[in-house]
């Protein structure tokens, strides 16, 4: 029996013609194609950082105080109050500074309505918007 040699596999596979493939486009290519816009889409647009900047310098002028309750105990009527991060109660007349510093400087507590839930400060005399629970 004669064993003939195989032939390589190289020889046994033909040419096929340049299949004409695209070359894949750079990361330069495909950024530089993308529309141009905000930079983080889920920050608020333009406009609501300005009125959010206004009504931030606004609530500073009124003074940013949070209404956090208000109780009535053997007839003390007090208001629980927070503002830059400190917080305590207040009675009606309090007025901020050194002694209450979760009050503003220049606001005094003008009025505690308990079956409301409200809280009315004033400024010079002169009350402001009044805080709901």
């Amino acid at each position: 029996m004669s064993v003939q040699p195989q032939e390589p596999q190289a020889a046994l596979i033909k040419p096929v013609q340049d299949p004409k493939l695209n070359p894949l486009y750079g990361p330069d290519e495909v950024l530089g194609s993308l529309p141009r816009g905000r930079q983080d889409p889920f920050s608020p647009p333009p406009r609501a950082v300005e009125e959010a900047a206004a009504d931030e310098q606004e609530r500073d002028n009124n003074g940013d105080v949070q209404l956090m309750g208000v109780s009535a105990a053997n007839g003390i009527v007090r208001a629980f109050v927070s503002f830059n991060g400190q917080s305590g109660p207040v009675a009606t007349g309090d007025e901020g500074g050194p002694g209450t510093p979760w009050l503003p400087d220049g606001l005094a507590v003008a009025a505690i309505d308990v079956q409301r839930g409200q809280l009315v400060l004033a400024r010079d005399g002169r009350p402001l918007p009044v805080i709901q629970l």
